[in-house]
C-alpha cells in the first residue's frame, strides 16, 4: 500500500509511507519536477548562466516535453508520479535539491540560495500528508541539499559542496545515529567544467554492486567509496563525460536505469554488465546543471 491509514485531530485521513533506503531498489512513488517556468535559478550555477550567455539556454516547452518523457517512462513502469504546484517565476525542476527521504524519514532541505527555499511551498500539498513526526528540519547553521545526498543501504554518503556545509553533514550525522555517515568534499570551482555541483554530478551507486564515478570530482580522495566499490565494479567517466553528466542516472529498480540516449559509451557500458536501460531525451535540462537524478524525489523504494 502506498499509504497508511491515520487519525489527527479526530479527522481520518492518509499519510504517504516513506522508505528510501538506497538508490536503486525499486522506486514505487517519486515527486517529480515541473519547469513550467524557468525563473531566478537560471541566474545561480555556472552552467546555466555559459547557457544564457552563448544563446543557448533552453525553452520552457523543451523542459516541459523532457520531463514529460521521463514522466511516462515513469508510468509504464507503475511508479506513483507527484508534481509539484507551480509558483510563477521560480523554475521548479530539481525536486531533488528541496527535500529528500532517508529511511521513512523526510528531510527538509536548507539551501544555500534563498531563491531555492521558495520552492517548499510548491510541494506542501505532499509533504502535508506526511507523518509530521517523520519530518525533520536541519538547523539555521546546516545547508544540506538532496543532490548531496547519496544513500547506499548502512552508508549516508554527504557531498561537501557549494551547497551543502560541513554543519549539513554533521546535521545527517546526528540525526540518523544508525547510519555510517561519511563527509566527501568535492571540487568547486569558478571554471564550470571542473566544478562539481553535487555529489551525485561525480558519483552514484546503480545495481547492487556496481558504481558511476568521475575520480577527479573529488577534493580529496574518498576512501570509504574505494573500500566500499571494487575496482571492477567501477565505471569510470571521464571530464568531457562528466560535464555532460553521465553519473546523473536514475535508477528504478536494481536491474532498470533511465539514462540521457546521448549517453551511447554508457549504455553500452550498462548493457554489457545486464543493466536494462531506458533511453530518454534530457539534453535541454542539462543546460540548466541537472539530469535525471536531480529531477526526482523519491518518496518510496520497496
Amino acid at each position: 500500500m502506498s499509504e497508511v491509514e491515520f487519525t489527527n485531530s479526530g479527522e481520518e485521513g492518509v499519510y504517504l509511507k516513506l522508505n528510501v533506503k538506497n538508490e536503486t531498489n525499486k522506486l514505487e512513488a517519486v515527486v517529480l519536477g515541473i519547469g513550467t517556468d524557468l525563473g531566478e535559478e537560471s541566474e545561480i550555477n555556472p552552467t546555466s548562466k555559459y547557457h544564457k550567455e552563448e544563446g543557448t539556454y533552453p525553452t520552457e516547452e523543451d523542459i516541459q516535453h523532457e520531463i514529460s518523457t521521463f514522466e511516462k517512462v515513469l508510468k509504464r513502469y507503475g511508479v506513483e508520479v507527484y508534481r509539484p504546484k507551480n509558483i510563477e517565476g521560480l523554475e521548479q525542476v530539481f525536486t531533488r535539491d528541496i527535500g529528500f527521504v532517508i529511511d521513512n524519514t523526510y528531510v527538509v532541505a536548507s539551501m544555500q540560495e534563498e531563491v531555492r527555499q521558495l520552492e517548499l511551498p510548491g510541494v506542501k500539498h505532499i509533504t502535508n500528508k506526511i507523518n509530521p513526526q517523520n519530518i525533520i528540519h536541519p538547523p539555521k547553521d546546516a545547508n544540506v541539499e538532496g543532490g548531496d545526498v547519496i544513500l547506499w543501504n548502512d552508508h549516508i554518503f554527504v557531498g561537501i559542496s557549494a551547497r551543502t556545509n560541513m554543519e549539513g553533514y554533521e546535521f545527517i550525522k546526528a540525526s540518523f545515529p544508525h547510519k555510517q555517515v561519511h563527509a566527501i568534499p568535492l571540487v568547486v570551482s569558478e571554471d564550470r567544467k571542473k566544478n562539481i555541483l553535487h555529489l551525485d554530478c561525480t558519483f552514484q551507486p546503480i545495481g547492487t554492486k556496481d558504481a558511476i564515478i568521475y575520480e577527479n570530482g573529488f577534493a580529496e580522495r574518498p576512501q570509504i567509496i574505494y573500500d566500499l566499490f571494487k575496482e571492477e565494479d567501477m565505471l569510470k567517466v571521464d571530464q568531457a563525460q562528466m560535464n555532460r553528466m553521465f553519473p546523473n542516472i536514475f535508477s528504478l529498480s536494481p536491474n532498470d536505469i533511465v539514462v540521457e540516449r546521448s549517453f551511447k559509451a554508457l549504455i553500452a557500458a550498462l548493457k554489457e554488465r545486464g543493466y536494462t536501460v531506458h533511453e530518454v531525451d534530457y539534453t535541454e535540462n542539462s543546460k540548466l546543471s541537472g539530469l535525471l537524478r536531480c529531477s526526482t524525489m523519491p518518496l518510496r523504494r520497496s
